[in-house]
């Protein structure tokens, strides 16, 4: 296209068939092929971008680390551009004193961490274990959880402003730097205009830069792990855990999930997870005897129970961290203390090179949905009733169905059932697994009658969520949204949308719009 070529440069337009190809697939679907990829570098470019979408026709599809399963970006139509935001990624300021950082819309969370730690800070929320890859903006847009959730809850509690240029090629500010202030300290100054942008799933606007509030880094780290064979004492525990913001990462699997975060034994990167847990111990000896521990204790934990459960803890003395695990292991009562090999490592490495698949080179797909505690143990019930109803089908085709859980603060528990099946591996795949898997990752032939098992048995889990009044991140064109609005509030979302973004030009039917 050589007008936005034009427009971006040479370098910032691609439509070869490879780059097309994999930025239309995330981690289930296939999109229809856009007429090109764009990588603005600028906000003014960014801008300048809608307006040739506007001119043309054309939709445009914003794309952060390309990590969704809910249809967040694949487009819908040929006559579409996807936005890659990896030209727009700096660390604009790092303002010590006023406690925030404002960075561009395609850094990952592993690069703003890094930036951070030296300057001894960090973000509230730090981002989601896919952070090397996945983008503040992708995850701003459409809500993400991990690091800092057991106390802080959900991604966007941390955002101070965004920066959004809309449908019309306007650029705004949200918080009081737009407000007349020209500085981002205060999130709601008048009416939250920055919430009514997080986890829009850009359908409002397109995010260009973000004010993330930060805090200083922990002095010290440790973390405790537990086994259940009983999902009411699992939750039990995780809730009184979280009430008493005990932990800053609360997690929950079954022995099928922890066996594929955990990967296959591999003897260096062992050693060198080992080297990592050594370094956030605090001093020598206790990094040696943590080594040790981990190191005896070997993989055994993750067939030791029904549940395994996780949590990290900081501190700021060695006295606050004592007082913390031991008021957890109070209340953890008859759940065995195991080996606490997962939270150690998961700090150790918080920004892994996860594999999108398992290591026996199944396909994998999470779905999940965010209950109150009052609420999650009636869909758990009928969860289980789903599963043994449908165990008989699913074993026929080889599709399994595991489950990992996670606490966000101030809302409740994360609830995500995990499929995997045997079937062939499309782009998205080939290109996002790690290097240290690829050589030996087998691959299956395609498997279509899987494929669309797996499909219905997630619009069934997706509709068994609704009936039992789920809400859930990362929305995307997979989760009913729209559909579930009372009467006002849906009007009230679509006259946003068309003041917005009139030709429905940003991300058009996502959440529904």
């Amino acid at each position: 296209m050589p007008a936005l070529i034009a427009l971006l440069g040479p370098d910032a337009v691609a439509n070869d068939a490879d780059t097309l190809a994999f930025h239309s697939q995330d981690l289930m679907t296939e999109g229809a092929i856009p007429l090109a990829v764009a990588r603005p570098g600028r906000t003014a470019q960014m801008a300048a971008l809608v307006q040739f979408a506007k001119d043309r026709r054309l939709a445009l599809y914003p794309r952060g680390g390309g990590m969704s399963y809910s249809r967040a970006f694949p487009p819908e139509t040929r006559a579409a551009i996807v936005v890659d935001f990896s030209r727009l990624n700096a660390i604009r300021s790092v303002n010590r004193v006023d406690g925030h950082v404002t960075v561009e819309a395609g850094c990952t969370w592993a690069q703003l961490d890094t930036e951070l730690a030296r300057h001894g800070l960090r973000s509230r929320f730090w981002g989601p274990m896919s952070g090397g890859t996945a983008t503040i903006g992708g995850s701003l847009s459409n809500g993400s959880v991990t690091f800092g959730s057991g106390d802080v809850g959900a991604s966007a509690n941390s955002v101070k402003s965004f920066e959004i240029v809309t449908g019309t090629g306007a650029v705004i500010h949200t918080g009081s730097d737009g407000a007349g202030c020209d500085h981002p300290f205060n999130r709601a100054f008048g009416p939250d205009l920055t919430g009514l942008f997080a986890h829009d799933c850009g359908a409002l606007g397109i995010k260009t830069a973000v004010t993330l509030e930060v805090e200083p880094r922990p002095a010290l780290v440790d973390g405790l792990s537990f086994a259940s064979n009983d999902f009411g004492q699992m939750c039990a525990l995780l809730r009184s855990v979280a009430e008493q913001r005990l932990a800053s990462e609360i997690i929950a699997m079954d022995a099928e999930v922890a066996r594929q975060n955990a990967g296959p034994p591999r003897l260096w990167a062992d050693l060198k997870a080992l080297a990592g847990i050594g370094l956030v111990s605090g001093n020598p000896l206790t990094a040696v005897r943590r080594m040790a521990h981990v190191a005896l204790a070997g993989r055994g934990f993750l067939d030791k129970a029904l549940y395994t459960l996780h949590f990290v803890v900081e501190a700021r003395d060695a006295d606050e961290r004592r007082s913390r695990l031991r008021a957890i292991r109070r209340l953890a009562g008859d759940c065995a203390e195991i080996v606490n090999t997962v939270p150690l490592a998961t700090r150790a490495n918080p920004f892994p090179d996860l594999p999108v698949t398992h290591p026996d080179g199944r396909r994998m797909l999470p779905i999940h949905g965010l209950f109150a505690w009052s609420q999650v143990a009636d869909f758990h019930l009928a969860y289980v009733q789903w599963k043994a109803a449908r165990a008989q089908a699913l074993a026929a085709r080889g599709v399994t169905v595991a489950e990992f859980f996670a606490v966000v603060a101030g809302i409740g528990i994360l609830y995500e059932p995990v499929f995997y099946w045997a079937d062939s591996l499309r782009l998205f795949h080939e290109r996002r697994t790690p290097g240290w898997l690829r050589a030996s990752l087998p691959r299956h032939a395609e498997n279509p009658e899987a494929r669309a098992l797996v499909q219905e048995s997630v619009d069934q889990l997706v509709a068994l969520m609704a009936d039992h009044r789920a809400s859930h991140f990362q929305i995307g064109r997979l989760y009913p949204y729209q559909q579930r609005h009372e009467e006002g509030r849906g009007e009230l979302l679509r006259a946003l949308k068309h003041q917005l973004d009139p030709d429905n030009i940003c991300n058009p039917g996502a959440l529904g719009l």
